[in-house]
This record gives structure tokens, sequence and C-alpha cells, in this order.
């Protein structure tokens, strides 16, 4: 019966994808006034934020020559803002300038340039902050009103990170404690995030010592842990900084250099499981879609409670690994190897294995049998990287 219902379904209008960082291609920002020169430059510096939250790399300008803002806005308007929202004085009336950039010449842009791409597909990342200012201390959780805890989310905004605040209830209090997250461990961390996110964990503290703000940041990437000691007269400079060290790391890791060659693009099979609705189908096709190291995906075999992909990459495999991983809609299982025949499809298998890299990355993942063991057919060994809905 989920056959008969996938098949029917394949003709009707698929469903957007929801799972995507917001206003991954908008700036705003306070500007003096709305004459022309004072545009001109604050378009300039929203182009620039854009370029490095994309690409995941903060000194993307000593890379690349800086383009003219012109040829990259798609709109942008004024508002008026209350000055005691940015910590000015009360009753004060600020201009706010906000942008929406051409996301499709941003990307090619940075694929000419042969910059990595971090796309809109984002894993949430659980922040925990340990304060300690004189004699508070306090673990910031989703429903405090705090300036440290907006000025955080003002930092990982501006470089694409989609944070989520811990409830730090009952429940989180039975598994982490003020200690461990002050400390940065690991193992409680890991628990404690599990209810909000399989994603990325940042663990840090702040300390007021009476003339400066000192802080120790962790990030925690699967198996991965990375940590910084930074401080500065301001806590909004020392989570800046913070921000950026962090978006960084997880830039390298998770951008992919995509390519405008079609000769060079790989194809690759790709199985999920636990698909049991319609639905869950439309979302992972979408969310597939939607990856930027995915050219396009087509829908190659269906059973029950299975799908089966072939998508053509704009990256290596690797890179497209990483950027599932990253997230938390797919968890991988282990890979099946198929062996293909002549009466299956030859052409494309042989077309898969004319586009595969000799080398040490994964999508070597083609091979004919030859020499004196040879078998009498030929046959195709060929990966079905394999998933399953979370």
């Amino acid at each position: 019966m989920l056959l008969f219902v996938f098949w029917a379904c394949l003709l009707s209008p698929m469903t957007a994808s929801a799972v995507a960082v917001a206003d991954l291609f908008e700036v705003r920002m306070t500007v003096l006034d709305e004459s022309r020169e004072v545009r001109r430059t604050a378009l300039d510096d929203g182009l620039v934020e854009v370029l490095i939250r994309v690409s995941g790399d903060s000194e993307l300008l000593q890379k690349i020559e800086q383009p003219p803002a012109d040829d990259y806005v798609q709109r942008f308007e004024y508002s008026e803002h209350d000055a005691a929202l940015s910590g000015g004085v009360a009753g004060e009336k600020l201009q706010r300038l906000w942008v929406r950039y051409n996301a499709t010449r941003v990307l090619d842009f940075l694929r000419r340039q042969n910059i990595p791409i971090w796309g809109e597909h984002r894993s949430q990342t659980v922040i925990w902050l340990a304060v300690r200012d004189g004699g508070q201390r306090y673990i910031l959780k989703e429903t405090d009103k705090s300036p440290i805890k907006n000025s955080v989310d003002d930092a990982f905004s501006r470089r694409g990170i989609p944070a989520i605040w811990p409830k730090n209830d009952e429940a989180d209090q039975q598994t982490i404690r003020f200690a461990d997250v002050w400390a940065g461990f690991a193992e409680p961390l890991q628990k404690a995030s599990k209810r909000y996110s399989a994603g990325s964990i940042i663990a840090a503290n702040l300390d007021w010592t009476g003339t400066e703000w000192k802080g120790e940041w962790s990030l925690l990437m699967a198996d991965e842990l990375k940590k910084w000691s930074l401080s500065g007269a301001d806590y909004a400079s020392v989570i800046a900084k913070a921000a950026d060290l962090i978006a960084d790391t997880m830039g390298q890791k998770f951008a992919a250099l995509e390519t405008f060659d079609v000769s060079q693009q790989k194809k690759v099979m790709m199985e999920i499981d636990k698909v049991r609705s319609v639905e869950a189908f439309r979302a992972i096709e979408n969310y597939l879609s939607s990856l930027s190291a995915v050219q396009s995906v087509q829908l190659s075999k269906v059973e029950p409670e299975r799908v089966f992909f072939e998508l053509a990459l704009r990256t290596k495999v690797d890179d497209l690994i990483n950027l599932i991983q990253s997230g938390s809609t797919l968890a991988r299982l282990s890979d099946r190897m198929v062996t293909l025949s002549i009466d299956e499809s030859i052409t494309n298998a042989v077309a898969a294995v004319s586009t595969t890299d000799a080398g040490t990355d994964s999508e070597s993942t083609a091979a004919t049998n030859t020499g004196a063991n040879a078998q009498p057919a030929a046959v195709l060994q060929q990966i079905t990287y394999r998933f399953e809905l979370r």
C-alpha cells in the first residue's frame, strides 16, 4: 500500500523544506542617514558579511577581491529603530537599513572564485553559557532576558549559526551542573544536549574580573573538541571573537568546494530507511535537493519504509557526508556494496566509473574485475550510502 501511495504522489507538487537558516542572504544594520554615500558603504559592508556567512570564512577578503555590492543587491529598505534596543539613549530614533542580496549571484561568485560554500542547511547548535558576574553565577537559559544573551544571539546570527538555548529546567539540572558547563565537560554536555539537537555543542564561561571579561569557549562537533581562551574589556567583543572562531572552525568542516563543470560532477546512490509516510518522503527529497553539495536528486527505487535516490554532486562525496552529519535530519548507517551486472543499467554504471577520481577519497566506489581472477560476466561494484530518518 505504501508503494502505491508513493508512486501515486510523485506527480503532485512537492512541499518546501523548512530545514534552513533564515535570512542567510539578508543583513540589517544601523546607518546615520539615507544618503547615497552612507548607503553605498553600508551595502558594501553588508555584502562582505553575507560572503563571510556563506563561505564560513572570516578571512575571506584576504583571498579574494571584494566585488561591487551594486551587482548583488536585490532589495533594500529603511525603517526607524529605537536607540534603546541597541544600548543607546531611550527615545532616540536611528535609521535601520535592511538589505537582501541575490542568493544565486552570491553563490555563483563564490564558485567562480573557488571558495567553498556552506549551504543554508545547518545544524542547530546548542549553547551552554555559564556566567560569573561579581557575586552572581548562572547558566543562561531559553527564557532569560539578558544583554549578554542578546549579544550571543546577534554574534552567531551574523555568522548564520542557528542557536538553541537550553531550558535549564529540572530535566537539564538532573544531567548537567554549573561546574560542568564552566569546565566544558564533554560527557554531561552531550547527554544534556540530546533533547535539543544532534548537531554541534558550544560550551562557554564568562567571568567578570573587575577589570575585564574572560572566557573559555569550547566547540564539540561529533568526536572533535576545540577550545579557545579569550578576554576583553567588554563581553560583546569577547563574544564576537568567539563566534568568528567557532564559525570559521565549523565552516572548515562543513563548507564544500563546488564546481560548474558538469563533466566533473559525481553521481552516488543513497538509501534512506524509516520512511513511513509520503510527507517524510517529500521532506527528505526536498532536504537533499537543498544541500549545497547536491546538483540534482532523482528517485531510483521505493521499498517498504525505504527509498533510494541517485544524487548528482557538485562536490566530493565526503563533503556531502559531512553536510548531512552536521544536521539532525538523517543518521548514517553502514554503507552497502552493490554488485551491478550489464543487464542492470550498465550505461549509468560505466558513467559513474568514468567520473570517479582515483585516490583515497570515499567516492572511489566503482571497479571492474580484471586480471587472472576476472569473472566471465562484467560486473561493477558500487557503494550505496545508507542513512535513516531520525
